[in-house]
């Protein structure tokens, strides 16, 4: 490039942006607009000046409304012909953009003028720009003439694969003190300009991280985001309302059910328990089953287990009750071990010594619930949510399954055992595989706490308790890990069917949450949770 004279460059560069994509260009533009947005130079300006892009210059014309936000005074170029020199005008609001010279567009003839102090912001068009700040325009010098006495900050707007190390400079070319890019900002002139940006106090350095993220967040959700959505398979754009419904009526059953708590006597209690669980999941799971057609045992994932998922099984089981003793523990402390075990913060496993109790207990609080939360958690929602990948189904039915406990303090340790029990559903591609997972992680919480107690009270400090729990959560997940490893190069050793949950990249996971999640039910489930988690530690 150093060595091609100011018209080969140009040429070169005319044709170039020439041949631009539309949809780059746009992205790159909004890119750039964002990033001077969100700069401390344009925060700390009071007065901006734009140009209008010809010739498929950058846009930065969408930087207006920005500043007449933040209530700066905006001002457009016009050029003179006759004496070769340029002055900027305001742009006052409701004013529009005429054709003046050359064809650019320019203030009206009764805009005012604008003078220039430090506190003005230049933007200044060009085909390229070097990395010492000198601009390459159209050879009539204009901007030149102008920067002579300028005072203000000068920025120099480029794509990044349009900047060049060098170009031909003379003694009339002025350089911009700083460059911006699609990727980011560079220091261009000046060792004072260097040292007051490096300079900035602390307060000024958190506005301006502020500042860059709340943009990066607003460009995210209302840019990015949608033009991923418009971008997934139809099939994956439609909302399903059943899985969060369901959710719904589920947890509206159990709200009234926590209402009338007071008006159950223990007998009565016993059997409300068994009845509301084969009501909420044991029956619409097999409704389900019956509506969707086909098999009943394809379409829940009832499938027998396999010998050599149990070693995967048992570790994931040790992990559910490692990593839910140390979220409970992260909680509410070394405390929230102790008590006895409360089904959906409302019915309490009660015991009296008796065998028929005891079996009663562990239908009724283990197995009954794994079976039932099981069917719908997993074999519904997993099922439904999958058509917009694993990870959404994973995510939003392990969401789902935390709120169902209602308890805030315990909703981190459920929303891990949902994600765990999740994983195990697609690694072992069987229910039942889960089902027994669950019935064994209740019959822990069942009976294994005066085990546990007895292990903290013999560690002797809160500690070592911890060290122990964090060694057997760590080391459980690598055999996990492992033994996952080993039954998905089975899977690929016999080409097993993998169809049923698309696979999707780091560009449109959220997308498709967004898409599975935006069911009014769903809504309604949250603020169900809300509520009676809140009821919950008020009573």
């Amino acid at each position: 490039m150093a060595q091609m004279t100011k018209q080969e460059l140009r040429a070169f560069f005319q044709e170039k942006r020439a041949a631009l994509q539309k949809e780059t260009k746009a992205e790159w533009d909004r890119a750039i607009v964002e990033r001077i947005e969100a700069s401390p130079y344009f925060r700390r300006a009071k007065t901006v000046l734009l140009y209008a892009p010809v010739k498929g210059e950058i846009d930065l014309v969408p930087l207006v409304r920005a500043a007449r936000r933040a209530g700066k005074r905006v001002g457009f170029p016009k050029c003179d012909p006759k004496s070769n020199t340029l002055q900027f005008f305001e742009l006052l609001p409701g004013a529009k953009l005429i054709k003046g010279a050359y064809g650019i567009p320019e203030p009206a003839q009764d805009a005012p003028p604008l003078e220039a102090d430090k506190h003005t912001l230049c933007l200044l068009p060009a085909l390229t720009f070097s990395a010492d700040g000198h601009r390459l325009g159209y050879g009539k010098g204009y901007y030149d003439r102008f920067l002579e006495g300028f005072p203000g900050i000068t920025l120099g707007a480029v794509y990044a694969s349009f900047a060049v190390r060098s170009l031909p400079a003379e003694a009339h070319d002025r350089a911009v003190q700083y460059l911006v890019t699609e990727r980011g900002f560079r220091i261009c002139a000046g060792k004072a300009e260097e040292e007051s940006a490096s300079t900035s106090s602390p307060a000024e350095k958190l506005q301006d991280l502020w500042s860059r993220l709340s943009s990066r967040v607003i460009r995210f959700w209302k840019e990015d985001t949608p033009r991923a959505v418009r971008a997934l398979p139809k099939e994956m754009q439609k909302t399903v309302h059943l899985p969060a419904l369901l959710t719904l009526c589920i947890f509206a059953m159990l709200l009234l059910f926590r209402l009338a708590e007071s008006a159950l006597d223990r007998g009565s209690e016993s059997v409300v328990v068994i009845l509301l669980q084969i009501l909420l999941f044991l029956l619409p799971a097999i409704l389900y089953a019956k509506r969707k057609g086909g098999k009943i045992t394809e379409r829940l994932r009832l499938r027998p287990i396999r010998p050599e998922h149990l070693w995967f099984t048992a570790c994931i089981l040790a992990v559910m009750i490692t990593g839910g003793l140390l979220c409970s523990i992260l909680t509410g402390g070394i405390s929230s071990l102790k008590g006895s075990f409360t089904l959906y913060s409302t019915f309490t496993a009660h015991f009296d010594g008796s065998i028929l109790r005891l079996l009663y207990a562990v239908f009724a609080y283990a197995l009954l619930p794994a079976l039932g939360e099981e069917m719908v958690f997993r074999a519904i929602l997993c099922r439904e949510y999958e058509r917009y990948g694993a990870p959404v189904a994973i995510g939003l039915s392990s969401l789902l399954f935390a709120m169902l406990h209602f308890s805030l303090p315990l909703f981190p340790a459920y929303l891990l055992l949902g994600v765990l029990l999740a994983l195990t559903l697609y690694a072992t591609r069987s229910v039942l595989s889960v089902i027994l997972l669950h019935v064994l992680y209740n019959l822990f919480c069942l009976f294994g706490q005066p085990y546990l107690s007895a292990f903290y009270v013999y560690a002797g400090s809160n500690e070592i308790f911890l060290f122990c729990l964090i060694l057997l959560f760590l080391l459980f997940s690598a055999f996990a890990l492992g033994e996952a490893r080993k039954i998905y190069h089975i899977y690929a050793k016999q080409n097993a069917d993998a169809s049923y949950a698309p696979v999707l990249d780091r560009k449109t996971l959220l997308p498709a949450f967004l898409c599975a999640g935006r069911s009014p039910a769903l809504l309604g489930c949250v603020l169900l949770w809300l509520a009676f988690s809140i009821l919950n530690l008020l009573l």
